[in-house]
């Protein structure tokens, strides 16, 4: 009688597990890969698509207010004490300047003594213009001058005062100083305690190294007086910086139109438009005989965008070409620099009415930048949904693994069963093969 034979569950049945789970999760898993990875590309595409586009708006920002009128250079007289930069609110002409004094900071010295002498212990009180006091708290046996050094700089840093202390011949010197200029910055300190009212301005031994003057400038005769050696508000639209006094000594300053602001603001808008153009046509390309297509190939959102951006350059092409701006054949832009200067120079306005707060390009394509763009705008929209089919993805993929798991113990058990079987019917194939194995001796006897 034949035998039945079992090499074992673990030896023979055991390695086709493995096989038919992993035949069961193959697709599962190929359709989880494909769409994460669509989806993961398709958000990396549509932020390029968000950076190339927020270039173009930020370009586009910067003609508002006044910054697409013609701006102005400055022009002065050879080692004048000041330098100047004016924005396109000053009006051009000239002026006659005079630094009569630059605005210092306060400063006092103490009197020089000997290292480690202690001048006693209380309280200074350290006023900086009309701020309010600092208080400074010496204590007994912390009186020495870099004591007090050091309990100023930790009580009243950033609060408008320093304080060092310069080791000379006849011994150590506090030095105060104000870090404000003119007399906003002057310092009044008062005492109490032992021994300290040498440091008071009034009947103390202080010294005044830098009596913190005002800065002074005459412009057109007019005399000016301030603390800072920065003046924004003496003329508008022109900030004066002062770095020498010339007292009596007159300089001009004037100002004329400057076009090369305007043309290089309009150079960066074409190159933004151009490299966001880019970025629509780059994301969106269609595959070929040998290649795949782009994340966003066939996706309607960079036409419509594309669309949109090249109408308005289409509406308003009259204007641009008077600018001497030109459209090549995938609809990029250039700019005849020559002829824009010409443009300008005749028409200073010409860019101001095309691209300023009210221009006809302006409004326009900002409101489509910011439809695309803003927190409820279409790309945002895309990518949050898309954001959001990975989120379920992996819900999905969690349940998908449930079942995967659940399909692998399905198959152990029943082939454990089968394992079982096989067994039972080997033990009762040896069984009868012994009985008949007795059967066979007892007639052959």
């Amino acid at each position: 009688m034949a035998t039945i034979s079992n090499p074992g569950f673990s030896a023979g049945l055991s390695g086709l597990i493995p096989q038919l789970v992993a035949a069961e999760r193959a697709p599962g898993d190929a359709r989880f890969n494909r769409i994460e990875s669509t989806a993961t590309a398709q958000i990396s595409a549509f932020g390029k698509l968000s950076s190339g586009l927020a270039g173009l708006q930020s370009t586009l920002a910067k003609f508002e207010g006044t910054d697409a009128s013609l701006g102005r250079k400055v022009t002065l007289g050879t080692d004048a004490g000041f330098t100047a930069t004016a924005n396109t609110k000053a009006a051009l002409g000239s002026y006659q300047i005079s630094v009569e004094s630059l605005a210092t900071a306060h400063k006092l010295q103490s009197a020089a003594v000997a290292k480690d002498t202690q001048l006693g212990h209380g309280s200074l009180s350290i006023t900086v213009g009309v701020g309010e006091a600092i208080e400074v708290e010496i204590a007994e046996g912390k009186g020495s001058l870099a004591d007090i050094r050091d309990a100023i700089n930790a009580q009243a840093g950033g609060k408008g005062v320093t304080a060092t202390l310069v080791r000379g011949d006849d011994g150590d010197v506090l030095v105060l100083a104000s870090t404000k200029t003119g007399s906003e910055g002057r310092m009044q300190i008062t005492t109490t305690g032992d021994g300290l009212g040498v440091l008071a301005t009034e009947g103390g031994t202080l010294k005044v190294a830098d009596p913190g003057n005002q800065a002074q400038i005459e412009i057109d005769g007019i005399l000016h007086t301030g603390s800072s050696n920065r003046l924004d508000e003496v003329i508008d639209g022109i900030t004066i910086d002062l770095t020498k006094a010339r007292p009596g000594e007159t300089f001009s300053l004037s100002l004329t139109s400057d076009a090369s602001p305007l043309k290089a603001s309009m150079l960066s808008f074409i190159s933004a438009y151009n490299t966001a153009l880019g970025a629509l046509r780059t994301q969106s390309a269609a595959g070929g005989e040998n290649s795949s297509g782009a994340a966003l190939s066939g996706d309607s959102a960079p036409r419509t965008i594309t669309q949109s951006l090249r109408g308005t350059i289409s509406a308003n092409y009259s204007q641009l070409a008077e600018l001497g701006l030109k459209t090549g054949v995938d609809g990029s832009l250039s700019l005849d620099g020559s002829k824009f200067d010409t443009v300008i120079a005749a028409d200073p306005e010409a860019v101001q009415r095309l691209l300023g707060d009210e221009g006809a390009l302006q409004k326009p394509m900002a409101a489509a930048l910011k439809s695309y763009l803003g927190d409820d705008g279409m790309i945002k929209g895309r990518t949050d949904a898309l954001n959001s089919r990975l989120k379920s993805l992996k819900t999905e993929r969690e349940m998908f693994d449930r079942r995967i798991s659940d399909v692998e113990a399905r198959y152990t058990r029943q082939f454990t069963a089968l394992d079982m079987m096989v067994s039972q019917m080997q033990s009762t194939s040896s069984f009868l093969t012994q009985q008949l194995s007795q059967i066979s001796q007892l007639r052959q006897s």
